[in-house]
């Protein structure tokens, strides 16, 4: 029969538990590890924060479509509405469809400074079959 080794009277329970199964870490360096992470993550959402508020009080430019009018099998007239800062250029692409949704002819439609945010602008586009509907894709400031 094999017997324990005998326990010293004044040895803790803890020693002992230490020496069987290994001594725990002070949690120094978990604890810096963790202090490390969250900064990291703050500093990432900060991070964030800016660049959502510089995205939304960036000028942006708005068009809306106000009509169309097929002039014959190579062309359709579309007039839009353009919302920009008035010292700023956009560039704004037209886009002719058939009926199948095909797309019968592109045009795009550079609008310099103006004298007001919104302007009407009405412009030709050339297709290359009878088209069905004239429209604004989408405009982007270039400047």
């Amino acid at each position: 029969m094999v017997q324990a080794p005998a326990r010293a009277e004044n040895e803790p329970s803890s020693a002992l538990l230490a020496d069987r199964y290994g001594r725990r870490s002070d949690g120094g360096a978990r604890r810096l590890r963790a202090r490390v992470l969250i900064g990291v993550l703050a500093a990432a959402g900060i991070a964030v924060l800016v660049w959502i508020a510089i995205d939304m009080f960036a000028p942006s430019v708005d068009s809306r479509d106000v009509g169309f009018h097929v002039v014959d099998s190579e062309s359709v007239r579309v007039t839009f509405d353009v919302t920009k800062p008035a010292e700023r250029t956009a560039v704004c692409t037209l886009e002719a469809l058939s009926t199948g949704y095909g797309q019968v002819g592109l045009l795009e439609v550079e609008i310099g400074p103006q004298s007001a945010d919104t302007v009407r602008i009405t412009s030709e586009v050339a297709t290359s079959e009878l088209a069905t509907t004239g429209l604004v894709r989408a405009c982007t400031l270039t400047d």
